[in-house]
């Protein structure tokens, strides 16, 4: 690698890539490069994360700390080793510089991009990187993508199911109580092959396999979710373990015909209530919420949700033990232009949306159409799937039709059959009930919670209307430290610290999450060549803040407001019975 004067007076990096020699910029005009990266960040918000593929000379950091304030941050990412050890001494609190690597660049991502960041991203490639560096680029955007796509799904579901899980929160706490948490089965079903049914265009071929070697399937364990549970049961098949994940009362409507069945139910804290109260089998807990919050529980195990129930089939299925884990009717796609197995179709899929606009690969190679949401599952799948592998000897066989799920070798279902991995003995499901909480004391806190946090809303509000009588001009900047009205400011700051970092906002759910999106777009949402003078003015951000307690009571209000009428409806179906 050197560097050259470009004709405009910059310097450029040449390297050499496959035996062939690149400018990684314009080497004639190289403050277009430069100035195609600042017209691409021109409306820089003042928390906004700047993602740069390439550094090299990094000539264009000058003109980019003119844009930034001291809430921004830059993450470039850099191919070239020689280029990134050569520089890496440049990272500082403002820029972050990381040599690309594909092993890391999923957590690498992840750890920053979240359902507060996503829409707030800046993404460039600079100079020639992209050409160059082709490969290493389309692979670090579609990770990116996934990233971007998972954390604004979190927010997208919930300020959907805000409301219904709330529902199914306070109604469940009862059946929690009367379940077996899935730590009492960890381990027990090791190495027994598991099979994990899906609803997908397969699932039909893979079930007449099934049957056809129904001595071997019973020597598994078959674990299926809510739409498969009639298919295999009218087929003969009998699954180990029945998996509820969805909130929504569509699930009931698939199983309301067999809720006498005595399989075992996985389901958590947000399961569908209805389902969950009239399922006659037992009941076996994961906990993903309340483990962080009552110490009683602290200790039961969580489990993977990767969007569908799939991912947490496979999830429960490796928390057992089971080696290997075998994928039936698990398409990701629209194998024979279906969006799902006809055995599996239900009312309820008259109203899906068909428009297949994606296209991966499937498991023979060819193209094969998908949706994003499908395809952002397989990814999912795809990354649990590789982290299991890489500290276990876990097997995983794809046997459906459709995309390829890297990490899962296609193998067809009768030849699965043909494998010697059928020896173990399989140990039942005996459940023990051993979870023992107060569900009235749980939603007593719950509701003391709120009336504190809106106590301190109320406090926090009093603070804000009174500091905004306060000079236009005075500034937090050249204040002294004694002064009466800064010292009720960082009362507020506090308040508001302690309110956003409790634990207990879990309790909230979606409604908390919304709130911190919601009032962030509202009144926080400034650019960053702003960002100094109006944070420092205290009228302006007292102003802000009183807006945040308002809607913070609001919200609050509607919770509280839905616990109560949720308990009271309960009590009085008890009451009926």
């Amino acid at each position: 690698m050197r560097r050259y004067k470009t004709l405009d007076g910059h310097y450029v990096s040449k390297i050499k890539k496959d035996n062939v020699d690149y400018f990684l910029g314009n080497r004639g005009n190289y403050q277009e490069d430069i100035d195609n990266l600042i017209k691409n960040v021109s409306d820089l918000r003042f928390d906004s994360i700047i993602i740069i593929f390439g550094l090299d000379t990094g000539e264009y950091l000058n003109d980019l700390y003119k844009l930034m304030c001291d809430k921004n941050k830059v993450v470039i990412f850099e191919p070239n080793k020689e280029i990134f050890l050569k520089n890496k001494k440049i990272s500082n609190e403002k820029v972050a510089l990381v040599f690309f690597e594909e092993d890391k660049i999923k957590s690498q991502l992840y750890s920053f991009i979240n359902s507060s960041s996503f829409n707030n991203l800046y993404v460039h490639a600079f100079g020639n990187y992209s050409e160059i560096y082709e490969e290493e680029y389309n692979f670090f955007i579609e990770t990116l993508d996934c990233a971007f796509h998972t954390a604004s799904s979190s927010i997208t579901i919930s300020n959907r199911f805000r409301e219904v899980f709330i529902k199914n929160l306070i109604c469940n706490l009862d059946i929690i109580n009367q379940s077996t948490g899935i730590n009492s089965f960890e381990g027990k079903n090791k190495n027994v092959p598991a099979f994990i049914v899906s609803a997908g265009p397969s699932l039909e071929k893979n079930i007449d396999d099934m049957v056809k070697n129904k001595e071997l399937v019973e020597k598994s364990i078959v674990v299926a979710g809510s739409r498969t549970l009639k298919t295999l049961l009218e087929n003969g098949i009998k699954p180990d373990l029945l998996v509820s994940i969805d909130p929504i009362d569509d699930n009931y409507e698939m199983m309301k015909e067999y809720l006498d069945c005595d399989t075992p139910l996985v389901f958590y804290e947000y399961s569908n209530r209805k389902i969950l109260k009239d399922y006659k089998g037992e009941k076996i807990y994961l906990s993903t919420l309340l483990s962080k919050i009552i110490e009683e529980l602290n200790t039961l195990k969580g489990t993977y949700l990767g969007g569908s129930v799939a991912h947490t089939c496979v999830d429960i299925a490796r928390t057992l033990g089971c080696n290997p884990i075998i994928l039936v009717g698990q398409d990701l796609a629209y194998t024979y232009n279906k969006h799902h197995s006809q055995s599996a179709t239900f009312k309820i899929d008259n109203n899906l949306n068909l428009m297949a606009a994606t296209i991966v690969k499937d498991v023979y190679g060819n193209d094969i159409k998908t949706t994003a949401t499908l395809n952002q599952f397989r990814k999912k799948l795809e990354e649990y799937i590789e982290t299991d592998t890489k500290t276990n000897t876990t097997k995983y066989i794809n046997a459906s039709y459709g995309a390829d799920i890297i990490g899962a070798d296609h193998l067809e279902l009768n030849e699965v059959f043909k494998l010697n991995i059928f020896y173990n003995v399989k140990e039942c499901f005996e459940a023990s009930r051993d979870i023992n909480i107060d569900s009235k004391a749980v939603i007593s806190s719950i509701l003391d919670y709120i009336d504190f946090s809106t106590s301190n809303a109320e406090s926090g509000g009093n603070l804000c209307i009174e500091l905004s009588q306060c000079d236009d001009n005075k500034s937090l900047v050249d204040i002294d430290d004694d002064d009466e009205e800064l010292q009720k400011f960082l009362e507020i700051l506090e308040i508001i610290n302690n309110f956003e970092v409790s634990p207990e906002n879990a309790f909230l759910g979606g409604y908390f999450n919304k709130f911190i999106f919601d009032i962030k777009q509202l009144k926080f949402s400034m650019y960053a060549k702003d960002y100094d003078r109006l944070t420092s003015n205290l009228k302006y951000q007292s102003q802000c803040f009183l807006l945040y307690f308002k809607e913070m009571k609001k919200m609050l209000k509607e919770v509280q407001q839905l616990i109560i009428e949720t308990v009271t409806k309960s009590n009085e179906s008890h009451n009926i019975k």
